[in-house]
């Protein structure tokens, strides 16, 4: 009910349900703060740890990482470049399988992790329509300049995703421009 509240309500015969429920996963592991104050993902890695298991840092890797909206700038053999529309990085993400329908210019929002020297992406991939790229960074700069954090930005931004699925009648430009006005 939580991850519903802060970024909309997908159904499973949606579109979006495979990549959402993905980035539930995700969130609930890394990010949702437990009952002992820590996102479960760190509790693993401290018991990992305190076992001597050497995979310990890998999962502290995830809890370390950095979900956000980013751009595919450029797409050579094993890399993948993103821009953070949020925050500016240009990120390099080695990247051997290969995406197939991921083009330059695609938004989306993304977890990198940094494991063991290099960048990679978590599961989480909620691609936004290239055609409101604008209106997501106008949005997005306009929620973190009253004061919005980068996570209620990107959970806004999702639920705009969502609704693009349900207004299917207009530009997804326009719902991304809209934004609250638009969600119930």
């Amino acid at each position: 009910r939580e991850y519903e509240e802060r970024r909309g309500r997908v159904h499973q015969d949606d579109e979006l349900w495979e990549p959402w429920s993905a980035a539930f996963v995700e969130w609930y592991v890394v990010e949702r703060v437990g009952p002992g104050g820590v996102p479960p993902a760190l509790v693993t890695a401290r018991e990992m740890r305190d076992a001597g298991d050497a995979r310990a840092d890998l999962v502290t890797s995830l809890v370390t990482s950095h979900r956000s909206l980013f751009e595919v700038t450029a797409m050579k053999p094993g890399r993948i470049e993103v821009i953070d529309l949020l925050g500016g990085a240009e990120l390099h993400v080695v990247e051997q399988r290969a995406l197939h329908g991921v083009e330059v210019g695609d938004v989306a929002e993304l977890r990198l992790v940094g494991a063991r020297g290099e960048v990679r992406f978590g599961r989480t991939f909620v691609y936004h329509p290239k055609a409101a790229r604008n209106a997501i960074v106008e949005r997005s700069r306009a929620m973190l300049a009253k004061g919005s954090s980068r996570r209620d930005v990107i959970d806004q931004i999702a639920q705009l995703r969502v609704q693009v699925t349900r207004y299917r009648h207009m530009a997804p430009s326009r719902v991304y421009e809209l934004g609250s006005r638009i969600m119930g």
